[in-house]
């Protein structure tokens, strides 16, 4: 284990990720209004739109709420949606499993979930500070709580 534990830095969801989710709400909110305005939708049609949407609405709000900030070794969590503010050092780390995907028309997916405090945080490689995040952990947590597991074509296969 190693690292200065100076490290100050924060990881979020892409800039443009609320918006997308905000816009793509809206988008699909215009066809059932339209349909309604023209009296071809009934009040059940409307309801299961609204169903479709509101998932939209919520990735907007918790891409808008999600953090993972390190700060001088402190690590501290604040959730997409539903709970409250935590946070934990290096030392409260139970276990660390990285994911990689190589099975994906995108490339090379990868996400690490992070076991400290009887809570989890994943972090994926395509947040904003994940480098960062990743780095930080791999310096200071000792490297037989990191599990590695990693996605071909052929199936799964787990490493250190």
């Amino acid at each position: 284990m190693s690292g200065s534990g100076r490290e100050s830095f924060t990881v979020t969801l892409p800039g443009g990720f609320s918006r997308l989710m905000l816009g793509s709400s809206l988008l699909f909110t215009l066809f059932p209004a339209a349909f309604a305005l023209a009296g071809d939708l009934p009040p059940l049609g409307v309801f299961m739109f609204a169903l479709i949407i509101a998932p939209l609405l919520l990735a907007a709000v918790a891409g808008r709420r999600f953090r993972v900030r390190v700060r001088d070794g402190v690590v501290t969590v604040r959730p997409a949606l539903f709970g409250s503010e935590w946070d934990f050092v290096a030392a409260d780390v139970t276990r660390v499993v990285r994911r990689v995907n190589y099975n994906t028309g995108m490339g090379t997916l990868a996400k690490m979930t992070v076991h400290a405090r009887g809570r989890r945080v994943s972090v994926e490689s395509l947040m904003v500070g994940s480098e960062g995040f990743w780095a930080f952990i791999e310096g200071n947590v000792d490297p037989s709580r990191i599990v590695t597991k990693v996605n071909r074509r052929g199936g799964t296969h787990e490493g250190r």
